[in-house]
């Protein structure tokens, strides 16, 4: 059976290199879960994406950024960083994205969500207190890779199976699909999708 849709359960690479279990969240848990959607009928995502943001041509859409103040684990001074994309024009199907820690008395796992005073949205006239909760289109992770100077965008997922990663003296990374389905033979090739990340809390060190 063609399979239809790919449903990505991401953890960082912190995560398949660690024994990590938070409140019953480890890689098996994880694995079992993929295991399980990837034999469910496909089903089209919701599209969650107000109107108006619909509606943004390419230089709307740009103009709209995550405050960099507001990056996730900035305040904790460690040396990565999270950040989100917005949903926009030419991302409207919103992907859910948690955080996982591993210890201390904040242990678990919690949902990230959408918060519209993260983002500047610069030029565009919106209403974003209107729309409520309507999720992120990706992430971008952040490390001083290449020099203390500066946290480069080290990877970057957003958008169908898409990413991106940064290598050592690189400026801006190898581009490459999380699945490939019937890239040889007539049939046509299908585009899986990133529906879901866990995103573990790097420890002090």
């Amino acid at each position: 059976m063609t399979l239809r849709f790919f449903t990505a359960l991401i953890a960082s690479w912190l995560l398949a290199g660690t024994a990590a279990h938070a409140q019953g969240f480890d890689f098996d848990t994880l694995t079992q879960k993929a295991r399980e959607r990837a034999r469910q009928a496909w089903q089209a995502p919701a599209n969650t994406t107000p109107p108006e943001l619909a509606r943004l041509n390419y230089d709307g859409m740009r103009d709209i950024r995550w405050r960099a103040e507001r990056a996730l684990w900035r305040d904790a001074q460690l040396p990565f960083e999270a950040m989100f994309f917005h949903l926009a024009s030419y991302h409207t199907a919103p992907v859910r994205i948690h955080e996982v820690t591993l210890s201390g008395p904040q242990a678990g796992v919690r949902p990230l969500a959408f918060r519209s005073e993260d983002f500047d949205y610069g030029k565009n006239q919106l209403d974003p207190q209107a729309w409520g909760d309507i999720g992120f289109a990706g992430f971008r992770l952040h490390y001083p890779l290449n020099t203390t100077a500066y946290k480069d965008e080290l990877a970057v997922f957003q958008g169908a199976s898409y990413f991106r990663a940064l290598g050592a003296g690189q400026q801006y990374g190898l581009s490459a699909r999380g699945l490939a389905i019937d890239t040889h033979g007539g049939r046509g090739e299908e585009f899986p999708a990133f529906t879901e990340f866990w995103l573990v809390r790097p420890e002090a060190g």
